[in-house]
This record gives structure tokens, sequence and C-alpha cells, in this order.
């Protein structure tokens, strides 16, 4: 390798410039260890797949190396929506090649699959004490994003959802009533695909400060009165927590 080809080799891209300061890494290549190196060119090109594949700007959020118990991956979002839609690339490098799959298809479910919990969620509660977020996890074999509707996303779609209930509209015996009325209801409406369902009855101040984008920070903090889980499994069985 001649000093010519040496000199562009080191040189970091605009984006690799960018995703460094976003890191709170040094944008000086030689200042860069060997796994920083590594890891940078990475999410770069997991970002290139992305946004090659869906035509559109993606903006980073975490990057985790390959290891013992995981794939390579990255965490992102499309820069025309927030934060709360997390798209997950997985990479893995077999015959000589790199291998690229994600869950982008995802960000569209959600939408519909909060839409039919909280329209069961709103017969027990007023709307305006219970908030929903869904994660969902995965959809059924040879399903993609566009054929899931509204009418079928339950019975489609595997997803976790929290729904936050704020104690100024439900009692701690209400609490316990609903998460019966839960379990029945997704033993009718979730068939074929596992859920689970995490009910949190929230400070009622606390709960005005939970959104989409810092609700699972919230899960780990001493906010809630009471709380209880039920859920399905592939097979249909019901479990209350």
């Amino acid at each position: 390798m001649d000093r010519e080809d040496e000199k562009v080799s080191t040189e970091l891209t605009q984006r690799q410039r960018e995703l460094l300061e976003e890191m709170g890494l040094p944008a000086d290549y030689d200042k860069l260890t060997d796994t920083q190196k590594n890891a940078v060119t990475s999410i770069e090109a997991m970002l290139s797949y992305l946004e090659s594949k869906y035509q559109e700007k993606f903006c980073y959020l975490s990057y985790a190396e390959a290891g013992t118990l995981e794939k390579e991956h990255l965490e992102a979002y499309p820069a025309s929506g927030t934060p709360s839609d997390v798209v997950t690339v997985y990479r893995t490098y077999e015959d000589g090649e790199y291998h690229y799959e994600d869950d982008y298809a995802n960000i569209g479910v959600r939408p519909l699959y909060e839409s039919r919990v909280r329209e069961f969620a709103v017969q027990s509660f007023p709307e305006s004490g219970i908030k929903v977020f869904s994660d969902i996890r995965n959809l059924g074999q040879g399903t993609d994003g566009q054929s899931v509707t509204e009418e079928n996303v339950l019975q489609t779609a595997s997803a976790v959802t929290y729904i936050f209930i704020s104690e100024s509209v439900c009692t701690e015996a209400q609490l316990r009533d609903f998460t019966e009325e839960c379990a029945q209801w997704m033993e009718s409406q979730c068939q074929g695909v596992a859920a689970q369902i995490c009910l949190r009855l929230t400070d009622a101040a606390q709960w005005e400060l939970i959104d989409a984008t810092g609700y699972e920070d919230k899960l780990r903090a001493d906010i809630f009165t009471a709380e209880a889980e039920c859920a399905i499994s592939a097979s249909g069985k019901v479990t209350v927590y």
C-alpha cells in the first residue's frame, strides 16, 4: 500500500464524523481504538443498508457487537419519525459476505395494535386516564407489514403492551378486576400469537409525564401504586401474574 492509498483508508467519511460526534468520540482516526474504528464502520454500513432499502434517512440510536448471546445489531429510527420508532438491524457474516435483516415493518403495525388495545381499555376507564404503548416483537410467518390491518393485527402480531392507568380513574380493586378482563379478552382476541399486557396503576402526577419516548425509563421508577400482567402463548394458554 503506497502513502496515498494509506491516507485514503484512514480518512473518515462525513457520516462517520457525525456518528463519532453523536457517540461522544473524537473525530480523529488516529485517536480511535481498533474497536471504535470497527464500530463506526459497521454502524455506517448498517445505516446505509436501511437507507438504500427504504429510500429514507435514518438516525443512529445504539450499536452492539456480536456476542455470545446476541447477534451484531444496530438500533435506529426514521428521520421522518421519532426516537420511539425504533428499527433494529441484525447483521451476520456467512459465506464471505454480510447478510442483513430488520424489523422496519413493525413501525407501521404498532399504531394499529395500540388502537385495538386502547379500544378495549376504554370500555373500563376514561380514555383521558390511560396511555397505551406496544412493542411489536414480530409478525406471523410470511406476513409483511402491508398485509396487516386493524381487524387482523391481534392475530398477526406478537407484542408486549403497557397500559398505564392513572390512579385518578382506577383503584387497586378495579385493577384486579381489569386484569381478569384482559386475560379473557386476550383469550378471545389474540389466538395464534404470543402476546403480553402489562398493567401499571400510576401516580396521577407521574402519569402525566409518561410519553412514547420515555415510558421504558419510567418502568424502573417508583411511581406505580399496583402492577399486574397477563399473557397468552402461541398455543392459546393464558397466564395471569
